[in-house]
């Protein structure tokens, strides 16, 4: 009679010490069930992520192939990168360089990936050697840093709810809703803006990488680049910027993270400018917007 209890007694400590593993492994079951029912998407660079993540919601699982701190001019995707782009779904390509190396060898090895082109229709402002604006993007010349006006962005947004949709007709409304949603804050975002820079003393922007062509268009600012075609700007350019720069009383010179920023942290020395960081290629797309309109209207006299 006494042996029924110490097996009772036995089973017990025995499903102590197995359930929590058997929790995890139901927690991982589960975890990858709805990744599976997740819709796959690669974006290029990080603002995107935060476009289709407003956009798709919880129904999207998004992986960006540019990381934190690296340069998308000397970017190569990474084995496990080209790996998990066998089983996606969307790629949302954004118009860098580097998408036109490798994105077609993407395509022939896995057919069923759909590649939407967001900005081949915005892309208005021309590359390295025009008037100080952008660099080349891909085969077309022109500056891909379209995201930089927010207006811009909500075309984009569109492109991303209609792709969304095409592949998941169950949930379009959804996204349809959502994108309205997102566009209404990014309207806002550049109400904000317009105010903020209006009245601005100085309305050019020295930039150590000319990524700005289309924020500067979009709310009366000019852009000119220490680095041209490429290359870090030398000799009778370096001269005539750091005059351009005194004649106008600029005091400020704007940088980029993933770039090299010698020149012009030298440029802000020689004119005694104060040097200020933007990050075009920063997450959390409407907040960084915010920051870098805070650091422009610093720079540039606003305060």
């Amino acid at each position: 009679m006494t042996a029924l209890p110490k097996k009772l007694t036995l089973l017990a400590l025995l499903y102590g010490l197995l359930a929590p593993a058997l929790a995890d492994d139901a927690a991982d079951n589960t975890a990858a069930d709805q990744a599976r029912e997740k819709i796959n998407v690669f974006v290029s660079i990080a603002p995107q992520r935060d476009f289709v993540e407003q956009v798709g919601g919880d129904r999207v699982n998004v992986h960006v192939m540019v990381g934190p701190g690296q340069s998308p001019e000397l970017f190569e995707p990474t084995p496990r990168q080209m790996a998990l782009l066998a089983a996606t779904d969307l790629y949302f390509s954004i118009g860098m360089p580097f998408e036109t190396s490798w994105l077609p060898a993407v395509r022939r090895n896995n057919p069923d990936l759909k590649i939407v082109a967001c900005c081949a229709e915005l892309a208005r402002l021309a590359g390295h050697g025009h008037g100080g604006h952008g660099h080349g993007g891909g085969d077309s010349g022109m500056d891909p840093h379209v995201w930089t006006d927010p207006n811009n962005v909500i075309a984009i947004a569109g492109l991303i709810a209609e792709a969304l949709a095409a592949h998941d007709a169950a949930h379009a409304r959804d996204y349809r809703r959502a994108e309205r949603a997102f566009s209404e804050q990014l309207r806002a975002l550049d109400s904000l803006i317009t105010a903020r820079t209006a009245a601005l003393k100085n309305r050019v922007l020295i930039v150590a990488h000319p990524s700005w062509g289309y924020f500067a268009e979009r709310y009366g600012l000019s852009q000119r680049s220490i680095e041209q075609d490429g290359k870090e700007i030398q000799g009778r350019s370096l001269a005539e910027l750091i005059e351009f720069a005194r004649q106008r009383n600029i005091r400020a010179v704007f940088t980029q993270p993933q770039f090299n920023d010698r020149a012009a942290r030298a440029i802000a020395a020689e004119i005694g400018a104060t040097v200020y960081e933007l990050d075009p290629l920063a997450g959390g797309y409407i907040e960084n917007m915010r920051a870098v309109t805070d650091q422009i209207a610093r720079g540039l006299g606003g305060e």
